[in-house]
């Protein structure tokens, strides 16, 4: 696509995995389009990111990588303790001058003097750290969501009570919905709203998820939004490696060996690790299910810390990996989620609600049980048990803090997987899939949103 101005498009992820990956992919797509994109790889390196992208092209891109500031420990400290840095955040407003210099000599070296213009778009938990390149002469921001416009709809209405509310999307829904009762999220919510400099905001989404609510958002707003997603390929081609020589991987090779949908995937992120009787538990329900699994079981990966694939082993019940031999798999390694939850054998998903992983699972027309941990989670879970019903609530927010006994985990795997009720989640799954395929190709939705998106930063 011919452009009328020199355009250049940076990127500025949050520096966790599930906020950089989706603003990966959207730099993958802004490329295509003959548009020079410029990647900040904040704490993780630029090749850490590409590895865990399996070997994905990234055409027209460039990356910078720009480390978060390390205090050293002291020799008596501990070495398992996390390092305390200053603290993680003050770290990362360290960054705003680095990031103006970036933008600054991209913007210099713009082939037009008189046309030029630097597209930066940056995660909307990245505003106090990006707020000093808005002072850069010919600099657009927008703002982007990692999170579902039914979160953000949700707190905007509770942080601004006199927001005008469309009463049938969220009256109906707010005895489910948890009060934001962070004092930071409340005061990061006011700023990105008040703030003046953004252009536009894009949400990874699309208007067959979440179309009321984006509606909603927009109506609030003097500015644009855009819901570019999902990011996630939506079409899986083989499965697990062996298109460009790899073996695949030997999850999906157990799969081939499966009954259609009966096989659930358990797995919880890279955020979060539960305790020792919290993992108990699970491999208890789990085993007692008598349901056909894969357990992804890891330690969360650390903030800031590098990923090395090094995976510390977390103990099991005496026995439990012997006992189900046969019908699961106990994965410690990484391993390729979206080609599982795409594997005709995969029929149901326990997961954390982490909206990255929602929409994977969506996109494959995978039902889900929820298990909300922390952060935007308890929303997503309102928003697939009670909005869109493709799924069941193993242990709602109200009792975040309580263990989740295996009995409560046997009886939700069973009908998640084994029931008429969780049939019906799963026949609306299906036709959710098929309708954000349709979204992200020629003439869906997202595929003119992504165009008007382009159209907006090249006019």
């Amino acid at each position: 696509m011919a452009t009328n101005f020199d355009v250049i498009v940076v990127m500025v992820p949050l520096p966790e995995y599930g906020h950089q990956i989706p603003l990966l992919r959207l730099s993958q797509l802004i490329s295509s389009y003959n548009i020079p994109v410029h990647y900040i790889s904040i704490g993780t390196p630029s090749h850490q990111l590409k590895l865990r992208q399996q070997g994905t092209r990234f055409a027209n891109m460039q990356f910078h990588d720009l480390p978060i500031s390390r205090k050293k420990k002291d020799e008596d400290e501990d070495e398992e303790e996390e390092e305390d840095i200053m603290s993680y955040y003050e770290s990362l407003l360290l960054l705003g001058e680095p990031l103006c210099v970036i933008c600054r000599a991209l913007l210099s070296s713009a082939t037009n003097n008189n046309r030029k213009r630097l597209v930066i778009i940056h995660d909307a938990i990245m505003l106090p750290i990006v707020q000093s390149v808005y002072s850069v002469p010919n600099v657009e921001a927008y703002f982007f969501h990692a999170i579902s416009a039914f979160t953000a709809y949700s707190w905007i209405q509770q942080v601004f009570s006199d927001s005008p509310a469309d009463h049938n999307l969220f009256s109906p829904l707010k005895a489910h919905i948890p009060s934001v009762d962070n004092p930071g999220t409340t005061a990061l919510i006011k700023i990105q709203q008040e703030c003046k400099f953004k252009s536009g905001e894009i949400f990874n989404t699309c208007r067959e998820i979440e179309g009321p609510y984006l509606d909603a958002l927009s109506k609030q707003s003097d500015k644009p939004f855009w819901g570019l997603g999902p990011f996630n390929p939506v079409h899986i081609d083989g499965g697990g490696g062996g298109s460009d020589g790899c073996k695949r991987h030997r999850c999906i090779e157990w799969l081939d060996k499966q009954p259609l949908n009966s096989v659930i995937l358990v797995s919880f992120g890279t955020a979060s690790t539960f305790s020792p009787e919290q993992i108990h538990e699970i491999a208890i329900g789990l085993d007692r299910s008598e349901q056909k699994f894969i357990w992804v079981l890891r330690e969360a990966d650390k903030k800031g810390k590098s990923f090395t694939g090094v995976i510390p082993k977390i103990e099991l019940p005496i026995g439990f990996e012997e006992r189900v031999a046969e019908r699961g798999i106990i994965a410690r390694e990484w391993v390729p989620q979206l080609e599982i939850l795409a594997h005709p054998s995969t029929g149901g998903y326990l997961f954390h609600s982490g909206w990255n992983s929602f929409l994977e699972s969506a996109t494959m027309g995978v039902p889900m049980a929820t298990w909300p941990i922390n952060a935007d989670n308890p929303y997503n879970d309102v928003l697939i048990t009670k909005v869109l019903k493709v799924g069941l609530v193993v242990r709602d927010w109200k009792h975040k803090d309580e263990l989740v006994k295996s009995d409560t985990i046997e009886i939700a795997v069973r009908t998640l997987m084994n029931s008429p009720e969780g049939e019906e989640m799963r026949q609306r799954a299906t036709e959710l899939s098929k309708a954000i395929k349709t979204s992200v190709g020629d003439g869906g939705s997202t595929q003119k949103q992504m165009d008007s998106f382009i159209a907006h930063i090249t006019r």
